[in-house]
């Protein structure tokens, strides 16, 4: 299964907020230059507030939880893996990454990868690459199944037998709808639920499905 987060609410602090005494309160308990901070909605929400699309803005949380329900699964469901970020950037993410599961560690990583373009800085193989990729040029390897609540019903099944050429969408933002981009490329949108679930929780699902049928999963 090749894995996509969509719209993924992870960024370095905004230009045009950066002197906000929000940001600098907490740059300064960090001991850390604001610019290459990441955007956290529990740290900076009053200097989000004329934030452009703030609803779907600052929680890295969410990619986090994420890449932890996917990352450490058994070797044989795991494709490919790439986070596609709020301001459109691609990053690949190497299947055998252990990220860690400590939040605010996972955070310093993010901010060296989203400051240096790689983690680690001085690797020739890191585990974790900003490319020079695009939505758009992921479609010529891959169709674009997008997992959303307004997507067609369809089984757990049906996603776990897409083949090998398609990347799964997967939504990892608080609120709001997919942007412009997202619905662009999406090649079909598919609902594998009545209930609105986070993030973590569409990749649980569809992970244990997809191992049961695999048969590394036992009932």
């Amino acid at each position: 299964m090749n894995l996509i987060l969509l719209d993924s609410s992870l960024e370095l602090i905004p230009k045009e907020i950066l002197s906000h005494p929000a940001v600098i309160v907490n740059a300064k308990k960090r001991e850390k230059d604001p610019r290459y901070m990441i955007l956290d909605k529990s740290l900076h929400y009053s200097a989000m507030a004329k934030l452009k699309d703030k609803e779907k803005r600052g929680r890295p949380d969410i990619v986090h939880l994420s890449l932890l329900n996917f990352l450490y699964l058994e070797d044989e469901i795991k494709g490919e893996v790439f986070i596609h970020t709020i301001d459109g950037k691609i990053i690949s993410v190497r299947n055998d990454t252990r990220i860690p599961k400590n939040y605010e560690r996972f955070v310093s990583l993010m901010e060296q990868l989203l400051r240096y373009g790689k983690v680690p800085v001085d690797s020739d193989k890191p585990f974790m690459e900003i490319t020079s990729e695009s939505l758009g040029s992921l479609k010529k390897k891959y169709k674009l199944a997008v997992l959303s609540e307004n997507g067609e019903k369809v089984s757990l099944k049906k996603i776990c037998e897409l083949g090998e050429n398609w990347l799964i969408g997967v939504g990892a933002f608080p609120h709001g709808d997919f942007s412009e981009e997202v619905k662009v490329n999406a090649d079909v949108f598919y609902s594998i639920t009545d209930r609105v679930l986070e993030a973590h929780q569409v990749i649980c699902r569809l992970s244990s499905a997809c191992l049961l049928f695999l048969g590394f999963l036992r009932i």
